[in-house]
């Protein structure tokens, strides 16, 4: 609990961060977060779906923080890494209209092996063709 404390004392108060809990009737199941650029209107984003959440939950999550990201934020791109094993991620961002646009080649270590990770990014443009579709 303390180091959640800590994590969120030290976003709160800056302008560059959101920290969103994501409910489905009124039930926390989820969390998005952003990490917006100072300059440029660009973020990378992560989330965290509870593990008991109903089958589904992800794509709303993901639908609704994509929206967030580029009505509310206003911003002109999202980005997203994912480790290059994670198909499901993999599939989840393609279907939220992500596009591949890098391979960061044994880029991230998990106390074993090094792991590559593809880079995603989205760009209002392309989110609102896709959603007026």
């Amino acid at each position: 609990m303390r180091e959640h404390q800590e994590w969120f004392a030290s976003i709160k108060d800056n302008p560059c961060k959101r920290a969103l809990v994501f409910e489905a009737g009124g039930v926390p199941c989820g969390f998005v977060n952003f990490n917006i650029s100072k300059y440029g209107r660009v973020a990378e984003w992560g989330f965290y779906i509870a593990p008991t959440s109903p089958r589904g939950t992800g794509t709303l999550l993901g639908e609704a923080a994509v929206e967030y990201a580029f009505l509310t934020e206003r911003l002109h791109k999202l980005c997203g890494q994912v480790l290059a094993y994670n198909e499901r991620s993999i599939r989840f961002h393609e279907r939220l209209g992500f596009r591949r646009e890098g391979v960061l080649r044994e880029h991230h270590f998990d106390g074993q092996t090094y792991h590559a990770v593809i880079c995603f990014g989205l760009l209002a443009r392309e989110w609102r063709s896709l959603s007026q579709g």
